[in-house]
C-alpha cells in the first residue's frame, strides 16, 4: 500500500455534516488542503489547511460545480439530503445530485473520485447476490441493531427528530421485555409488548427505505464504468458517531455478517457498523494510496464502546 508522500488537494461536498465533518478533521491532521464545498461550508470552521467554497449542489449547473473543482486533486461526495428528519430521506432527489456530482467530476478531470454511498447496494451471497436494500430480512434486523445501541439510538435522535424519539421508545420497550422487569405487573409487559409489536409492524414501511434504495441505485452509475477514477464506499449498516479505534477491516462488495443465523430473520443479531471516526480513517487512507481504485467496499471496527459521540465536528 502506496501512500501519497505530499499533501493532496482535497474536495470534500458536504463538510459540515456527520461523515463530512470527520473526514475533513482527518484529512486536515494529516497535512492535507481540504475544499470545503456545501451550501454553507463555514459551519465547519477555520483552519489554514480548510478552504470553504461554497456550491449549491441542487441549483447550480454541472459547469459552475466543474469549475468549483477544477483545482482538487480528490473529490469525496459525503453529500446527503439538505432536509432535517425523514423528509430529506428522498428517493429522486439523491440520485440526480449524484449524477450531476459525477459529470461535474468528470468535466473537472478530476484524478479520483470517492463516493460515500449507502449499505443498501453491499450484496448478501446468502440471498443469491442481491442488495440489502432488497433483503426482506434487512430493515427489521437494522432496526433492532440500532435500538440494542445507547449510542447509535441518541445519534439517531439527534440526526432524524420524531423518527429518532419513536426508536429510544422501541428500546426501552424491547429492554424492558429482555429484564423481565422485576416487579413489574404483567400488565407493563404486555403494553411493552405492544409497543414493540407495533413498532416493527410498521417497519415494512420504513421512511428510510426509499432514500436507501436511492443510494443503492447510484451504485449503477460506477459498475463498470471506467471513464473516470472513482472508488464506491458503503458505509457499513451499523455507521455511528463513537469511538476513534485507529483500526478497520475492508470488505469488497458483500455485507459483512458476524456469527450465524439463529432465527427466521437470516440478518437478525449479526449486523456490523464503525464509527464515524474509524470510517475517516479508511477513506482518508483510500485518498492517499488509491488501493481500491474501481472497487465497491465497505469498511468495519470495533462498536464495543456504546459511548454517544457527537454528530458532527468543528475545528474551532
Amino acid at each position: 500500500m502506496t501512500r501519497s508522500r505530499t499533501p493532496l488537494r482535497v474536495g470534500v461536498i458536504g463538510p459540515a455534516g456527520f461523515g463530512g465533518s470527520y473526514l475533513c478533521i482527518e484529512l486536515i491532521n494529516r497535512g492535507h488542503q481540504v475544499v470545503g464545498l456545501s451550501r454553507s461550508p463555514e459551519k465547519l470552521g477555520s483552519h489554514a489547511c480548510y478552504e470553504p467554497r461554497p456550491v449549491d449542489i441542487d441549483n447550480n449547473t454541472e459547469a459552475e460545480l466543474a469549475e468549483a473543482l477544477a483545482d482538487v486533486d480528490v473529490v469525496v461526495s459525503e453529500y446527503g439530503p439538505h432536509t432535517a428528519g425523514h423528509q430529506g430521506l428522498q428517493y429522486m432527489p439523491f440520485i440526480e445530485a449524484v449524477r450531476k456530482i459525477i459529470l461535474a467530476v468528470k468535466k473537472a478531470r478530476v484524478d479520483y473520485f470517492v463516493m460515500v454511498g449507502g449499505a443498501g447496494s453491499l450484496h448478501l451471497p446468502h440471498e443469491n447476490d442481491m442488495c440489502v436494500a432488497d433483503s426482506k430480512d434487512f430493515f427489521l434486523a437494522y432496526r433492532r441493531a440500532v435500538a440494542d445501541s445507547h449510542a447509535h439510538v441518541s445519534y439517531m435522535e439527534d440526526r432524524l427528530g420524531p423518527m429518532g424519539c419513536g426508536l429510544r421508545t422501541y428500546r426501552n420497550a424491547r429492554l424492558a421485555i429482555r429484564a423481565g422487569e422485576p416487579g413489574a405487573s404483567n400488565d407493563d409487559l404486555k403494553a411493552a409488548r405492544s409497543i414493540v409489536d407495533d413498532y416493527e409492524a410498521k417497519v415494512k414501511q420504513d421512511r428510510a427505505s426509499d432514500f436507501i434504495k436511492a443510494a443503492r441505485a447510484t451504485y449503477m452509475f460506477f459498475d463498470g464504468n471506467t471513464s473516470f477514477g472513482w472508488t464506491y464506499v458503503s458505509p457499513s449498516p451499523l455507521y455511528r458517531p463513537g469511538k476513534r479505534t485507529g483500526s478497520y477491516e475492508v470488505t469488497i462488495r458483500n455485507l459483512p455478517l458476524k456469527g450465524e443465523p439463529t432465527g427466521q430473520n437470516l440478518l437478525d443479531g449479526r449486523l456490523t457498523g464503525i464509527s464515524a471516526a474509524d470510517l475517516a480513517i479508511a477513506i482518508a487512507d483510500e485518498v492517499e494510496t488509491q488501493q481500491y481504485k474501481f472497487k465497491h467496499w465497505t469498511a468495519t471496527a470495533d462498536l464495543s464502546d456504546d459511548t454517544p459521540g457527537p454528530s458532527y465536528l468543528t475545528l474551532n
